[in-house]
């Protein structure tokens, strides 16, 4: 029976149907296109073609002409300049893309990026001070920067400049020679939602456009844009969407050496590269760097213009997301021990904490822990007597907002809508835990803790057509912001036997009312195998489906992957 609670959206009938005749598309695809805002003949156009043209001019961001002076004058004086980023996808990308660039350009760059371990998040004072070693007169942040207020003031005092390209969210703010992070208030650029490495990518954008250069000057980097964006939980709307597509084209067209020895090292077909690709291939491989041992390693791969030596970096990158792989499992495994008796206390929340956890992977439990139990999680281990550890939260709970009433708690913590760090003292351990619940207790109503499926249209199976399938494609790419239309797809008959596959995935057939007839696939829901031998065929099914092509041994053929079932 059904798992999940049923949201059935209800879009203006009259938008519906306009918008159905406009583009000349089924009231289903035309409702899922309401849903999402879009109800004229140009919103769709963009939706469905977004285009590099359109996107807002980069001096829109109110700082953005000194950043562009500050950064010519140190180009053409050689003066040298280091690339500061964050260790994740999104920094250690952006910081690559950031370096080449400003190579390209003719700059002498250098770049630092923290030890997640000894040294954290954002600006360190390892960093700075190697930063002042090296005899560096301007710094560039990439994902980070926006709270350095210490940290800047530091590097100010020793006659070093700053640009910050960030794009968290903003308390005081650092005196930087120039601020690029669309969530500050009055910063002038209109599309909030870029990532760190989108950021940097609009300075480049702003420095091509100040040298009246060509466009390709900043469209070959692309692809760094590409990755970053779609591993870095960002909206996958408006500005971010041409980027992701854009950058995807260029993987495909035109591989740079490091994309081609990773598609290799896991046997994927450049040709035919997809965001699933980056999202649970290449992100994971690049994270595993800074989770197991140092980003240096991914960063090392992302700068190889050497075919064998791309190849070496991408073999190391491979090697360290196994192992990765192996203490997220043991981790997991005890965490889920431990659930049950501390959801004895806490109801609205899950705290957890082990000194002997690998802080690399805590992020990676804390996702599965939420997808499991829909509560807000923190899970937590130990380094230097201080507590860290990684914060995800359900859609309908901005968790930074959650740790902003915790604050007197905590030492440290910063992130995003849905994902979140922190660092407290282990005496602050148990108050933290109690706060932490009782905001979420208050911010979160009972029945967001259900997951959710907000379901587009009702479907019959006989409208799932060549077309239909064809139009349904163009709303990827997915993400947040951005969901993979849902279809309650009604008037469904078992046709034959379903089949339990690996114990876990169930696989059956139905048929509609007027003889259409699909395969079916339900991952991770043994239980709908169960319901479904247990009623046999004599009982009309209602699916919440996505319908997909799909190829099986060099047959391609249409099936609908379920997220949920009724019966009767």
């Amino acid at each position: 029976m059904k798992r999940y609670r049923w949201t059935c959206l209800e879009p203006e009938p009259t938008l519906v149907q306009a918008l159905s005749e406009a583009i000349n598309v089924s009231s289903p695809i035309a409702a899922a296109l309401v849903n999402r805002g879009i109800s004229s003949f140009e919103e769709a156009r963009r939706f469905f073609r977004p285009s590099l043209d359109e996107i807002p001019s980069p001096f829109l961001f109110n700082d953005m002409k000194r950043a562009v002076g500050r950064l010519s004058k140190a180009i053409f004086g050689g003066e040298k300049i280091m690339v500061y980023g964050d260790y994740d996808v999104d920094g250690t990308s952006g910081t690559a893309m950031l370096s080449l660039f400003l190579r390209e350009m003719g700059a002498e760059v250098c770049h630092y990026i923290n030890d997640r371990f000894t040294e954290g998040y954002g600006l360190s004072e390892a960093g700075i001070a190697w930063a002042f070693e090296q005899g560096v007169s301007l710094i560039v942040t990439v994902d980070c920067g926006i709270r350095a207020i210490d940290e800047v003031q530091a590097c100010v005092g020793k006659g070093v400049d700053v640009i910050v390209c960030d794009h968290h969210e903003a308390g005081e703010l650092p005196a930087a020679c120039a601020i690029l992070n669309p969530k500050v208030e009055g910063c002038g650029y209109p599309f909030r939602e870029l990532c760190g490495c989108g950021v940097a990518f609009k300075l480049m954008q702003a420095m091509v456009e100040a040298r009246g250069e060509s466009q390709d000057r900043w469209r070959n980097y692309l692809d760094f844009v590409a990755v970053a964006t779609a591993a870095d939980m960002v909206s996958l709307q408006g500005e971010n969407r041409a980027y992701l597509r854009e950058g995807l084209e260029l993987m495909r067209r035109s591989p740079r050496v490091s994309f081609q020895a990773m598609a290799a090292n896991m046997k994927l077909n450049l040709a035919e590269f997809s965001m699933m690709n980056i999202t649970y291939g290449i992100a994971p491989r690049i994270n595993a760097a800074g989770r197991m041992e140092s980003a240096g390693a991914a960063m090392q791969w992302l700068l190889s213009s050497d075919e064998s030596e791309a190849r070496l970096r991408a073999a190391e990158l491979e090697a360290l997301n196994v192992r990765r792989r192996q203490i997220d499992a043991e981790i997991t495994a005890r965490a889920e021990t431990m659930v049950a008796g501390h959801c004895a206390s806490f109801c609205s929340s899950i705290v957890l904490y082990d000194e002997a956890w690998h802080l690399g992977v805590l992020g990676i439990v804390a996702s599965k822990l939420l997808d499991k139990y829909q509560l807000p999680t923190v899970v937590m281990g130990r380094m230097n007597g201080l507590i860290k550890g990684s914060v995800r939260s359900v859609d309908q709970l901005n968790i930074y907002d959650v740790l902003h009433e915790c604050r007197d708690h905590l030492e440290q913590f910063g992130g995003h809508h849905q994902a979140a760090g922190l660092t407290l003292r282990p005496e602050q351990l148990e108050a933290f835990r109690r706060r932490f619940d009782e905001v979420c207790r208050e911010l979160l109503p009972v029945e967001a803790r259900q997951k959710t499926l907000l379901i587009d249209a009702d479907l019959t199976l006989d409208e799932i057509t060549p077309k239909f399938l064809n139009v349904l494609e163009q709303f990827a790419p997915f993400g947040f912001s951005n969901r993979e239309p849902l279809f309650t797809a009604t008037g469904c008959r078992l046709v034959g036997k379903p089949k339990l596959l690996r114990e876990r995935h169930v696989k059956f057939t139905v048929r509609g009312e007027q003889s259409s007839s699909f395969e079916v696939i339900a991952f991770d829901r043994p239980d709908i195998f169960n319901d479904l031998e247990a009623h046999g065929s004599a009982s009309a099914l209602q699916l919440v489906c996505i319908p997909e092509r799909n190829q099986w041994n060099g047959r391609e053929y249409v099936q609908l992957r379920v997220m949920d079932m009724a019966i009767g």
